[in-house]
């Protein structure tokens, strides 16, 4: 069987992985203290089991609302409305998730100094994102114009 390999498939696949992990993340907010216990067993550090799990929950709760906003942006994309201000409040929203994780990773180097690595790679998602939409916003913003053009 030969299974053609389209953008209307591939958007499907994006919907099944970003539910799935949106269950995950979901899922992970019950976890949280045994993960963080688990690392404070493992790390050979002192402990810092209060402050890593408020920023875990604090990080898995702006993650559950970046997939959320991704899916709503999904299914807008499979209604085949790409330029609008919903998907630029949906990706604006996304890079404010990111840019909410970089701080907190930011204030977890303080405790943890490879936390700073993640608050880089957040931050810089967070910038790309921004970029992203500014795109998104020009673009809905020539279409809306185009639209009114006789």
């Amino acid at each position: 069987m030969n299974i053609k390999w389209t953008s209307k498939n591939s958007l499907k696949l994006t919907r099944i992985l970003t539910t799935a992990v949106f269950v995950f993340a979901c899922g992970v907010l019950f976890l949280i203290p045994i993960i963080t216990q688990w690392y404070d067993d493992v790390s050979g550090k002192p402990p810092i089991m209060p402050v890593l799990t408020v920023c875990f929950y604090i990080c898995d709760g702006l993650a559950v609302l970046a997939l959320w906003e991704l899916n709503i942006m999904l299914k807008n994309i499979s209604k085949q409305e790409l330029f609008t201000d919903r998907n630029t409040r949906c990706v604006r929203i996304i890079s404010w998730c990111c840019f909410g994780v970089a701080a907190v990773f930011a204030g977890l180097a303080f405790w943890r100094l490879l936390a700073l690595l993640v608050a880089v790679i957040a931050g810089f998602v967070g910038l790309i994102l921004r970029v992203v939409k500014n795109m998104l916003a020009s673009a809905a913003e020539m279409r809306e114009e185009n639209d009114y053009t006789i």
